[in-house]
């Protein structure tokens, strides 16, 4: 039965989890080196009995550090992590505050959670890795703000997340593609079916059903990160009218149709036309120099830094979806048309 939470104590706590007071203490301030099974059990046990999660010390409200910020991340060796780890650096800085670089590491008995709950940060910034329930619940019951930047699924209002237009650079790139002497288009898109890359392709489609009613649109699927040659990615342009228009959902997968391109002895642009998404600065350095969509990427970071900081003061539950406009950069990888 659930206790009236003035009657509650951390002995009652450890004693339903089958714990000490000690270890429980720890679970709940997320200090400590304890396995995840008797930290969820400690929690699982204090929210049955009404224990207030916040007050580990009984009136004394747990503190956050106030000159620091986390920035959660899956990965720190590419362009796009480089260009967002920049941003909030600079934005964190400018505002006060000491930024921690944190890494999802895939050992599940390692949970970034508890690193961040360890040092009680001022706010916390989910770049593009897709946090469980579990891993959001229990950052949000430290009461330390959150805000998701570029999230891989829809947040739908539940938290804050900064992002940039993804429908409109994909419509971008389709108005661009669709004003050339392109007879055929494919788009060649991440698997997983994240909410930007779904985003970037609808944006696409509807410029292309726009301005080319007529027209077929061929997708090929592709991974995010190292996009691989593959075979579909080279029949669907060696099987395609020449010139063909290629919109690919990331510079990464770009390039790959840059590979298939050479294999099967087409040129860019003349044959295919290739427009990216992100502008990594290789996407300057391609031979020929690729069109791209940029994003904003350090921008973004520092939107979300400034917005978790002003999460802080301001708890009054209003999550904002903040997007900055993407650009599209148009190099030698398109025929020239008539409206660029």
């Amino acid at each position: 039965m659930v206790k009236d939470d003035e009657l509650v104590t951390l002995r009652d706590v450890a004693d339903a989890a089958g714990v000490s007071v000690p270890t429980a203490s720890r679970a709940l301030s997320g200090r400590g080196d304890l396995s995840r099974s008797t930290r969820e059990r400690v929690v699982a046990a204090a929210e049955e009995l009404g224990y207030d999660r916040s007050l580990v010390n009984r009136g004394r409200p747990t503190t956050l550090d106030p000159r620091l910020i986390e920035f959660v991340l899956g990965s720190f060796d590419d362009a796009w992590t480089d260009a967002m780890t920049t941003g909030a650096r600079e934005a964190a800085f400018r505002l006060g505050f000491d930024l921690v670089l944190t890494l999802e590491r895939p050992d599940p008995s390692d949970d970034w959670p508890t690193r961040v709950a360890t040092r009680r940060p001022s706010g916390v910034v989910i770049g593009i890795i897709r946090p469980t329930t579990r891993q959001l619940d229990e950052i949000r019951g430290l009461r330390i703000p959150i805000v998701l930047l570029e999230p891989r699924s829809d947040p739908e209002g539940a938290l804050a997340s900064v992002g940039t237009t993804d429908w409109q650079g994909g419509h971008d790139a389709g108005t661009l593609l669709a004003a050339s002497a392109a007879a055929r288009f494919v788009v060649v898109t991440g698997v997983p079916r994240y909410r930007f890359g779904r985003a970037r392709e609808e944006g696409f489609r509807a410029a292309i059903a726009e301005h080319r009613p007529e027209a077929e649109v061929l997708r090929v699927d592709s991974e995010w990160t190292d996009a691989p040659l593959t075979e579909g990615l080279v029949a669907a342009i060696r099987t395609a009218p020449t010139p063909v228009g290629v919109f690919a959902c990331n510079d990464e997968m770009a390039f790959a149709v840059y590979r298939a391109a050479a294999r099967i002895g087409l040129r860019i642009p003349d044959d295919v036309s290739v427009v990216g998404f992100n502008d990594e600065p290789r996407a300057a350095r391609a031979d020929p120099p690729l069109t791209s969509v940029r994003q904003p990427l350090r921008a973004m970071a520092a939107r979300a830094v400034e917005l978790v900081t002003r999460l802080r003061h301001h708890d009054d539950q209003r999550h904002e979806r903040v997007e900055l406009p993407s650009e599209l950069i148009v190099r030698a990888s398109t025929l020239p048309t008539s409206d660029f």
